[in-house]
């Protein structure tokens, strides 16, 4: 499980938190449909979030509709 007192989350870290492979966090990101935050900072071509900042996000339900808006 990711450490929420970490000062960032590296991919792995999300999937583990949200139960979801590496892969998903990826095809969430390069889709850019609002199913993943911007990252906070970006480490060597790496995106990095704050824990909070994935705690905190609200997460697009499957099935929802995200073209509506």
């Amino acid at each position: 499980m990711a450490d929420p007192k970490a000062d960032y989350w590296a991919i792995a870290d999300v999937a583990s938190y949200w139960g979801v492979s590496e892969q998903t966090i990826r095809a969430y990101r390069s889709r850019g449909r609002g199913e993943l935050p911007p990252a906070d900072k970006v480490f060597s071509r790496s995106p990095v979030w704050k824990p909070a900042t994935i705690i905190g996000f609200q997460r697009v339900g499957q099935g929802t509709r995200t073209d509506l808006h």
